[in-house]
């Protein structure tokens, strides 16, 4: 599929305004990482299935009482605006619910953040993304690690060290996923890979 003009006429760097001023749909292809336009690819449906079951399995687990969480796929999800304006796009996002329906989480309200990583991907997940993750406080960061025929191998769940502001390798989920916070919940890899 040919790449459409606009893609090759985004500027390398962006502010927060020039990015609310997009139209959604060129909005929804790129990401802002210390302003600098990143253009990101649709994964293939496989990915989608994945992070669409993972949302909908946190979704249903959420604890009836205690704090009202939101589950959502493909959101934005302020990192910080100082000293540049970045953002990312997480394939599932754990935040606090929010009063205005519209408003997107920013860090500070954001959990837990998940990426579904394929080969072509992981070295960004697990040094870059994850860095920055970390850097913007979110307490709990789960790497999906997927093989050339989108199989899940693993889950990396990775701990915030708040002092260090880093992660910490909490587990290595093999078969299941089984999480404790933000939401317990314990999740064959099957759900999610199944057809």
């Amino acid at each position: 599929m040919a790449t459409p003009p606009w893609y090759e006429s985004l500027p390398e760097v962006m502010s927060e305004a020039e990015y609310q001023a997009l139209p959604e749909d060129i909005a929804g292809s790129i990401e802002v990482v210390h302003g600098h336009v990143i253009k990101c690819e649709s994964p293939a449906p496989q990915h989608y299935r994945i992070a669409r079951r993972l949302a909908g399995s946190l979704e249903a687990a959420r604890p009836i009482s205690g704090p009202c969480l939101s589950v959502e796929t493909d959101i934005d999800v302020v990192l910080w605006r100082v000293p540049k304006f970045t953002f990312r796009r997480p394939d599932v996002v754990v935040c606090k619910c929010l009063d205005d329906p519209g408003q997107k989480p920013d860090a500070s309200q954001t959990l837990a953040v998940v990426e579904v990583s394929s080969p072509g991907t992981v070295r960004e997940d697990l040094t870059d993304k994850r860095t920055q993750y970390a850097a913007a406080g979110i307490p709990l960061y789960l790497l999906i690690l997927l093989d050339e025929k989108y199989e899940i191998l693993e889950v990396k769940e990775f701990h915030l060290d708040a002092v260090a502001s880093e992660y910490r390798l909490h587990r290595v989920h093999q078969a299941d996923l089984e999480l404790e916070l933000p939401i317990r919940v314990t999740i064959p890899f099957l759900v999610l890979t199944a057809p």
